[in-house]
């Protein structure tokens, strides 16, 4: 009887546990990639335009362009409660690069989003404290 009383307790608990435990790998997935443009702004970022990217090219579920300084750099969004997503971008994270065309381009990746283009913007520093924040 005893044995049926704590299995009664400590199977939701257990459960409640895993649930909570599997949304905290993956804090910004509810995010857009535009959210990170207004997320600069309200950082001090000036932000001089966006435009929406296919997210096709990187197999992610969407992108977006922002102008910074003078440069684009490319955000892309991975549906993270998917596994083939949260799979490719915890790859591409631990390379930390992706390919065009075969070619090896520098990312970041932090939660649920591929920032692209950082390394030849005036702001990369800046850019990359924000991001810090945006995870």
């Amino acid at each position: 009887m005893k044995w049926t009383k704590w299995l009664m307790f400590a199977v939701p608990v257990l459960a409640a546990a895993a649930v909570l435990s599997g949304c905290a790998s993956y804090d910004n997935n509810y995010l857009r990639p535009e959210d990170f443009a207004a997320y600069l702004e309200r950082d001090g970022v000036k932000v001089d335009g966006t435009r929406p990217l296919p997210g096709d090219p990187f197999r992610a579920t969407s992108g977006c362009a922002i102008m910074i300084d003078g440069n684009e750099i490319g955000v892309y969004k991975y549906d993270r409660s998917s596994s083939v997503q949260e799979k490719r971008v915890e790859k591409i994270g631990d390379e930390g690069r992706t390919y065009i065309q075969g070619i090896p381009f520098p990312v970041e990746v932090r939660g649920s989003f591929m920032f692209l283009g950082l390394e030849k913007n005036p702001q990369k520093r800046r850019i990359l404290e924000v991001i810090d924040k945006f995870y």
